[in-house]
């Protein structure tokens, strides 16, 4: 069995004890639906070849109704070339991004992102694509399920600046990738990118 679909079931499964414990005021169904959550949690480690504690602390915190978190990934190119940041935790590269950020628009974000990640400037220019990761070959999955928000960028200043999650930055030529850490970033997102910078008016492309 595909151990991606178990990955989706276990995600299924935490986000329907999370939404029952949130609405739910029945002290029996609340009991069932922290047993569906440990349930869920263990799955998930079993998976990912951890403790479970790892995986309660990674994901207890979250309450409220359940929903996709979203990434954000920025394609800044010069003279045809795409910025690249490696990852100290995996020692390959992503494009730069993160997380989205609580009250700030996603553009901001993109922005925002590259600056930390990289020491460079940027101003978002375009949304590219909007990509749910589970139709795209992205390994290892996340155990969340994610959103990633793909934004062309215009280069406007600043220098490599390296930091604590960040060991090189660089730019690369689409045809001539370095390993990529495909969690974060697939081919197929430079490739969209490259694309998007050739043809500014192409449709943004979502799932």
């Amino acid at each position: 069995m595909d151990n991606n679909k178990w990955s989706i079931w276990a995600e299924q499964l935490r986000a329907i004890a999370q939404n029952g414990i949130t609405y739910s005021k029945n002290g029996f169904d609340l009991e069932r639906f922290h047993q569906l959550q440990v349930i869920a949690h263990e799955m998930t480690a079993q998976l990912a070849d951890a403790p479970r504690e790892k995986v309660d602390d990674f994901f207890l915190p979250e309450k409220g109704y359940a929903t996709p978190k979203i990434d954000l990934r920025a394609g800044v190119f010069k003279q045809s070339r795409i910025l690249l940041v490696k990852e100290k935790e995996d020692g390959r590269w992503s494009l730069p991004g993160g997380w989205a950020d609580v009250c700030e628009a996603p553009s901001i974000g993109a922005e925002r992102e590259v600056l930390e990640e990289s020491g460079y400037e940027v101003k978002a220019v375009k949304l590219a694509a909007v990509r749910d990761t589970l139709q795209h070959p992205y390994h290892p999955k996340n155990p969340h399920h994610l959103i990633k928000l793909l934004f062309l960028c215009e280069l406007k200043g600043g220098c490599p600046t390296e930091n604590l999650e960040i060991s090189e930055i660089n730019f690369f030529p689409v045809e001539k990738l370095p390993p990529l850490s495909r969690g974060r970033t697939i081919k197929e997102d430079i490739q969209l990118l490259s694309k998007h910078l050739d043809n500014p008016g192409l449709p943004t492309e979502y799932d």
